[in-house]
């Protein structure tokens, strides 16, 4: 499980704890993604916070009586047969809800005989504790494994995947955690086989307020919005921002983080999410964005932000603050965000001994806007190969500052946002980034990037080449919808991809 697959995991086990946890290391993302299956690697440091983290909750669970009552499911152990009976019922119960299936018989004599050996060592309420820490860490939970049939001697083959893992794909994809009761009995009643059932979950699943976080964390992923979290972006100069403080990315990112559920999760559209004006924001964000704020800082309330400065995400200060450094702005990096993350296209490398420092004005030549420095650095014919599509599309971002304020001149010059999108469902050109987002929300090649981005979110890994087809099909549907999110996920959910595997020779 990824960091955040893990701690929803245990939010959703264990609805009324909340206890102070010790920091898990990074996940290593690939593409942008923090659950690729690739990068999903143990090491010492986290394996320590596992155990830490796994006696944090079990001591939750087992705080009192009324606690261990309620884990266990049972009104009394006081009598060794009661005791018994009760261990083994918790053993069966919680077991399958950790494991996301029901233990294996080996797997419930083993937990039934070092639960006997602890109760006899110390008492029952230790032995549940001590059980639930075990299970906590044991490879079943934190790992997703997937049983097949043996493909001993067989010819490569598609088949369904085995219930329990299929409860599994679609909980950690639609929901970021484990299954809950309904899938599991779906589960263990063979109802997860066919593309019509598979259907009938998602769709129940997606009505869910669990939903929020598998579209949240895909467009923070996907557009690279938790940037703005990273250190450089903890202050603004003075110049650019002296309101800026070490509170607002996390704010900028709240901010984004509550327009996309909110607008997704009203069967929203990846069109509604480049071009919507609606906003919520706290004090601060009203601050930036220059529109009236509640009479409390701290609250957030929806406004409509102004029509001729804002437009979706691209727009919004945790994509502009996060795509700029802490004194100055680069169109070349908002350009390659842009060109990465919502065309699939990958920029080349800078020639050797190309200077990536930010270009300063020289005095003696007069006045110059961020874009001219830009255009006086990048105009060498060996610079232009690349920066040609990078000042194309990053130029269109000159009206905001390093901390995603709107400005109309910069150094008392008029701000000049042109540019173009070029080799892109034929060439376009527009001022600004309101214009951007509204052509980029047009553009087909936007919808089967974010298509292709979306299967990699839903597998935990780059579809192959013979999933091309599908990639294409399912784009082309998105594109006809606008980018209709709902539909789009239950369509992969549906997919033979999603829902079958291969065994035999490969």
């Amino acid at each position: 499980m990824s960091n955040r697959e893990y701690l929803n995991a245990l939010a959703d086990l264990f609805p009324d704890q909340s206890p102070a946890l010790p920091t898990l290391p990074n996940d290593a993302d690939v593409a942008g993604f923090e659950n690729a299956a690739e990068a999903q690697q143990p090491s010492d440091v986290r394996i320590a916070r596992f155990e830490s983290i796994a006696n944090l909750y079990a001591a939750g669970a087992t705080r009192d009586g009324a606690a261990v009552q309620a884990v266990v499911g049972c009104d009394s152990w006081s009598t060794p047969t009661l005791a018994a009976a009760c261990a083994g019922r918790f053993i069966e119960r919680t077991g399958r809800r950790v494991f996301r299936r029901p233990l294996t018989t080996e797997e419930q004599d083993r937990f039934a005989l070092r639960f006997a050996a602890w109760k006899a060592s110390i008492d029952f309420e230790a032995a549940v504790r001590l059980t639930l820490t075990t299970m906590l860490q044991a490879p079943q939970f934190l790992y997703r494994p997937e049983p097949a049939p043996d493909p001993t001697g067989a010819a490569s083959t598609l088949v369904s995947v085995e219930p329990y893992a299929m409860a599994s794909r679609l909980a950690f994809f639609l929901w970021e955690s484990v299954p809950d009761e309904r899938l599991l009995e779906a589960a263990g009643n063979d109802a997860l086989g066919t593309e019509a059932q598979v259907r009938a979950q998602a769709e129940r699943m997606l009505d869910d307020p669990r939903a929020r976080r598998l579209l949240w964390d895909f467009h923070r992923q996907w557009l690279g919005l938790g940037r703005i979290l990273d250190d450089e972006h903890q202050f603004r100069t003075p110049e650019i921002d002296p309101g800026w403080t070490t509170a607002t990315p996390a704010a900028a990112l709240d901010e984004s983080r509550r327009f996309v559920e909110n607008v997704a999760m009203a069967n929203g559209t990846l069109r509604d999410l480049l071009t919507s004006r609606r906003a919520w924001v706290n004090g601060d964000l009203a601050r930036i964005y220059g529109v009236a704020g509640g009479a409390d800082p701290a609250a957030w309330q929806e406004v409509e932000l102004p029509a001729a400065e804002r437009a979706g995400l691209l727009s919004r200060v945790a994509f502009l603050a996060g795509t700029s450094h802490r004194g100055g702005t680069s169109p070349p990096i908002r350009g390659n965000a842009i060109q990465l993350r919502l065309l699939c296209r990958l920029a080349g490398s800078p020639p050797p001994g190309a200077d990536l420092s930010m270009p300063v004005a020289d005095p003696d030549d007069g006045p110059k806007t961020n874009r001219m420095l830009f255009e006086d650095r990048t105009a060498a014919p060996t610079c232009q190969s690349c920066h040609r599509g990078l000042n194309g599309l990053g130029f269109g971002f000159e009206h905001y500052n390093a901390a995603g304020g709107f400005q109309s001149s910069e150094q008392g010059l008029p701000i000049d946002a042109r540019g173009a999108i070029e080799g892109v469902d034929g060439d376009a050109t527009f001022d600004g980034a309101v214009e951007l987002s509204a052509a980029l929300s047009e553009r087909a090649q936007v919808y089967h990037c974010a298509v292709q981005q979306w299967l990699r979110y839903a597998l935990g890994r780059a579809p192959a080449a013979e999933e091309q087809s599908l990639v294409d099909a399912l784009a082309a549907q998105f594109y006809g919808s606008s980018g209709n999110l709902r539909t789009l996920l239950v369509e992969i959910a549906a997919a033979p991809t999603f829902r079958l595997r291969k065994i035999g020779d490969r």
